[in-house]
């Protein structure tokens, strides 16, 4: 709509109006004079002018604003969206250092960057992002930079005009786009983030990081309504209404879930003797930053805590295997909150011990899944509501030992019910769950499970499992994603003794780091540590993670479409 000038409409108005109520005033006189029935209080009837009150007010809207917000923004009611800035009343556009009014309302976009999930590259610069964008040349290892077009809009106004390395293309082919181009990178909103990406760090900074350090990240967008004339009622109504309607950020905390799984835990053997020896700090004092940043911290522990296990600060070889009662302080201390009952050796020391075990657990408020104190219990799923997230984790055991398995009336990991667990994976999705369902599945040392193991962890996924994860593996294994769903076929050992097996990768951990938002799973990082000293996990340097990465990533590829 046209915009106009307020100052002599507002003059004309109030001509008329002064005029109209004179020759009310005047009427109200001459009827004094031929009839009292007209009289108020014996007076003259009067009236008091009011200032002129628009009835619509000019808004621009930045061209970088979501759709979504311009949709919303356009059902408000007085309201003329305009092109022209300069004749805007209100404009809502990206703040910059030189503006002097006043904020009615102000909202912040977060941009991530982004790479397909199997690339070993952990962060990009700054300088790096804007060289691609200016198409400067040698600036950067990437080649090609996708945006859509209204993230092009966004960082033209930031950045200026972009070079023939940048593509604008739909949201709907981006991932496809990264993925079958070489050295390619995408930047997109946070709420966009998709689990098939990879989000790469800047300055050591991640929007999926839980506290988010954004006055140092530098993809913020700020946006602002400002209002360019005099306040009137009417604007700060339709401001008032914006705020409404528009949320102050696209990425807010309070709605997001981090969850930390990690693989075997069997505080036997070795790393009990070294428990015993140096305490019970030790093992995690280099990783547990990791798990307590985390909401949710699981660990698959595949053992029983027994007042009958031996203690030595020597190693043993048995393969019965237990913990130590006072052992359980590893996972207090870790933060341990979620714990998978899967294993093959929880009743290696009988019964009486698991059921003891699952006592302890109880006792400290902690979430157990995929054993119990009978069938019936062990399958069941463990439902969690955290940060408005639903959350489930269901597991099984498909394998065995048969001793390992609960019964109807004893304790133990369940047994694989597979009709059972699938059409619960399903209902638990219609209820708006995010599920995660995990395998104790067969053992074996290869970087990449086989075909014919890799058909449960299939089901599990097309039956509507967002994460699946193999929690058999001694021996780090690989992803595979079905639709949406990641499937993470083993994460290694992470509190387990295997440094003398004749493979180094019993030595390599994965440590996953899974990003539930608005009820949503969105991404996962992918952490990394080595096994030290039989029982002490420590982060990889970065050659050690290139090299996991580049071994896991290789083996994966060949079964991504």
């Amino acid at each position: 709509m046209e915009s106009y000038n307020l100052k002599s409409s507002q003059k004309l108005v109030y001509g008329f109006i002064l005029i109209f109520f004179l020759f009310l005033a005047a009427c109200g006189s001459s009827t004094h004079k031929n009839s009292n029935s007209n009289l108020v209080s014996g007076q003259p009837l009067s009236a008091t002018l009011t200032p002129f009150q628009p009835l619509e007010v000019s808004l621009f809207i930045d061209p970088g604003i979501p759709q979504e917000w311009r949709t919303m923004i356009e059902t408000i009611e007085n309201v003329s969206i305009t092109s022209d800035a300069e004749m805007a009343a209100l404009e809502f556009d990206q703040r910059t250092n030189d503006i002097e009014q006043t904020s009615l309302f102000t909202t912040r976009i977060i941009y991530a960057v982004a790479v397909p999930f199997l690339s070993v590259d952990d962060d990009i610069s700054i300088k790096e992002l804007m060289s691609l964008w200016k198409d400067t040349s040698g600036g950067s290892e990437y080649t090609m930079l996708f945006v859509t077009d209204e993230t092009h809009r966004v960082f033209s106004e930031m950045w200026g005009t972009s070079g023939s390395q940048v593509k604008i293309v739909g949201m709907e082919k981006l991932v496809s786009s990264l993925e079958e181009t070489e050295k390619a990178v995408a930047i997109l909103p946070f709420e966009k983030i998709t689990t098939r990406c990879k989000i790469l760090k800047i300055a050591g900074i991640s929007p999926l990081d839980k506290p988010f350090d954004e006055s140092n990240y530098p993809l913020v967008v700020t946006y602002s309504l400002t209002q360019k004339t005099g306040p009137s009622t009417l604007t700060s109504a339709i401001a008032e209404r914006i705020a409404e309607l528009i949320p102050p950020t696209n990425r807010d905390e309070s709605k997001m879930t981090v969850i930390v799984m990690s693989g075997t835990t069997a505080m036997a053997r070795c790393t009990a003797s070294k428990i015993l020896l140096k305490g019970t700090d030790y093992p995690i004092e280099m990783v547990k930053h990791w798990f307590q940043a985390a909401d949710l911290r699981h660990v698959s522990n595949e053992v029983s805590f027994s007042k009958e296990c031996p203690r030595s600060d020597t190693c043993n070889e048995t393969l019965q295997l237990c913990a130590n009662p006072e052992a359980i302080e590893v996972l207090e201390k870790l933060g341990v909150n979620v714990v998978e009952l899967t294993g093959n050796h929880e009743n290696d020391y009988g019964t009486e011990s698991f059921s003891e075990t699952l006592k302890m657990y109880e006792d400290r408020g902690w979430y157990v899944f995929g054993g119990g104190i009978n069938q019936e219990e062990a399958k069941k799923p463990v439902l969690i509501e955290n940060n408005g997230n639903k959350i489930a984790f269901i597991g099984c055991n498909p394998v065995g030992f048969s001793q390992a398995w609960a019964t109807e009336d004893t304790p133990g990991a369940a047994r694989c019910d597979y009709d059972f667990m699938y059409s619960t994976i399903e209902d638990l999705k219609n209820q708006g769950y995010v599920v995660i369902a995990t395998f104790q599945h067969n053992e074996v040392y290869v970087y990449m499970y086989s075909e014919t193991y890799r058909e449960d962890f299939w089901n599990a996924a097309k039956a509507g499992a967002d994460i699946v994860q193999g929690s058999q593996a001694h021996f780090p294994m690989g992803f595979e994603f079905i639709n949406d769903s990641l499937i993470h076929y083993g994460l290694g050992n992470f509190l387990f003794d295997q440094m003398d097996i004749p493979v180094v990768g019993t030595k390599r951990e994965f440590i996953d780091r899974h990003i539930i938002y608005d009820g949503k799973y969105i991404n996962t990082e992918v952490l990394t540590a080595l096994l030290t000293d039989w029982a002490r996990p420590v982060p990889m340097n970065e050659e050690e993670r290139a090299q996991l990465l580049s071994d896991i990533f290789e083996a994966s590829k060949k079964r991504f479409p």
